[in-house]
């Protein structure tokens, strides 16, 4: 992406949605899509699936758990090899709501593992809610592209770092599900 236009979107994402209600959920809600908590509820998911004897509910999971720690690496060592600094770090009158301790943005970690463990939930959503899943997954595709929209708004990331991330994160789930039906698809 043209850094000019890296910029400008930025800018249009981090000012023109600008209000008191976005001003106070988007900090909140940009937390959701980091590692640690979403790490956290796949694990839950999994020792509930354990105890309930779901046996479905839980190679999904352990699955999308395996697609998110895949995107998560790969984002981690772009991240390193990229080096480019926070719109924040670089750029004049960003609405910074919340602080960033790492000063390396390409690409957005928060994107990746969020569209990594929602690719592969809506991959594979029939089978485990039948009668609902596009429902399931319509509020799972507004939840992925909440987070980063929200990563922008809170003057984090550029809209490049979210593009890329999303792009690192369906791809790992892609070549997860992949194997994942090889594995188990006549099972299930």
């Amino acid at each position: 992406m043209s850094s000019n236009i890296n910029v400008d979107l930025f800018y249009f994402f981090n000012h023109n949605f600008q209000n008191p209600i976005f001003d106070a959920v988007m900090p909140i809600v940009t937390h959701f899509g980091g590692f640690k908590v979403l790490v956290v509820v796949l694990i839950i998911v999994i020792v509930y699936a354990h105890f309930k004897e779901k046996k479905t509910l839980k190679r999904i999971t352990f699955f999308a758990l395996i697609a998110f720690l895949c995107s998560d690496i790969v984002t981690a060592v772009l991240k390193h090899l990229v080096q480019e600094p926070r719109p924040f770090v670089t750029l004049d009158n960003v609405r910074l709501l919340i602080t960033e301790g790492d000063p390396l943005s390409f690409p957005s970690g928060h994107t990746t593992s969020t569209f990594s463990f929602v690719t592969f939930y809506v991959l594979n959503m029939k089978k485990l809610a039948k009668e609902h899943y596009k429902l399931i997954n319509a509020a799972l595709v507004i939840f992925a592209i909440t987070i980063p929209f929200s990563r922008m708004y809170v003057g984090v990331h550029y809209p490049g770092d979210v593009l890329a991330g999303a792009a690192v994160g369906i791809a790992g789930a892609l070549i997860v599900n992949y194997i994942f039906n090889r594995r188990y698809g006549d099972e299930i």
